[in-house]
């Protein structure tokens, strides 16, 4: 069993490395026994996330895509930045200068 605890820390950590070399990972056990919890950290953004131990001692293809999608999504949903609402509540319209409003009366080709 300390084997395959060493080999899933192995697994996670170079798939972690695979996506982001400043991603740091931290794997803790749970009482569970069957998932281990992922904490991810890359400067001040902090993440957890939880992994069966099955699928990542899985030899698999389709099995380490899917742990690699797992670290991904949460990497990317740790380092989400929502794009600031630029419409303000407060701005109102402005008359157009000259005191002129926006239809003209028609004068016809330039007013000569």
């Amino acid at each position: 069993m300390p084997d395959d605890r060493q080999e899933v820390r192995r697994i996670i950590a170079e798939v972690a490395r695979a996506i982001d070399r400043r991603l740091a990972v931290e794997v803790r056990e749970l009482p569970v026994g069957e998932r281990v919890q992922l904490v991810l950290t890359r400067g001040i953004h902090h993440t957890q996330t939880e992994v069966p131990v099955a699928s990542v001692l899985a030899e698999s293809p389709m099995a380490r895509n899917e742990l690699r999608l797992r670290v991904k999504r949460a990497t990317g949903t740790m380092l989400f930045k929502p794009m600031p609402d630029h419409r303000l509540a407060d701005v109102k319209p402005v008359p157009p200068p000259g005191g002129q409003s926006a239809f003209r009366s028609p004068r016809g080709r330039g007013g000569r």
